[in-house]
């Protein structure tokens, strides 16, 4: 199997980063769409409701999502940084940078696990706004995960060249 270049590398990262975010948004739009299609009756609900969020199995699958979302987000931010700090020793430019994409991956993925799995809730609670916001959360911590070939460079620089530009 041929090794991929840093380039390749960060281009399927990109790939992925923004397959999710196309997925996420294409769910979103065919489901708001086919609800404002088959628009419910006063009292009725939607076409989309399975769950209904104020009953116990409702409540358990968005706190399900909730923690999920408090764990992940601050969980695979502050283990990735720990992952670069071990990935920035590596002398083997080649190796240090497919580790890396390999956890970034794994870090977006994680992030973007909790925002599919809040707008599918969403849409499944019959567009329960809590889920909404909290896909959105997960949106935004999901931005910070954007990979971009100077933000690789930056975190996998050893710690002593690191200087403070104050």
């Amino acid at each position: 199997m041929k090794k991929k270049s840093a380039d390749q590398l960060q281009r399927d990262l990109r790939i992925m980063y923004y397959t999710i975010y196309a997925c996420v948004i294409a769910f979103l739009g065919f489901a708001m769409w086919q609800n404002s299609i088959n628009v419910p009756e006063e009292g009725e609900q939607g076409i989309f409701a399975i769950f209904n969020p104020n009953d116990q199995l409702g409540m358990n699958l968005q706190y399900i999502a909730i923690i999920y979302t408090l764990c992940s987000i601050p969980g695979a931010l502050f283990w990735f940084k720990r992952k670069c700090r071990k990935l920035s020793k590596i002398e083997d430019v080649e190796q240090k940078y497919a580790q890396y994409y390999q956890w970034a991956s794994l870090r977006a993925a994680l992030i973007g696990v909790g925002m599919v799995l809040s707008c599918v809730l969403y849409v499944l609670m019959d567009f329960y706004n809590p889920m909404l916001w909290l896909a959105g959360i997960n949106a935004i911590a999901f931005v910070f995960t954007k990979p971009t070939p100077g933000k690789a460079q930056e975190e996998l620089r050893p710690e002593d060249e690191n200087n403070p530009t104050y």
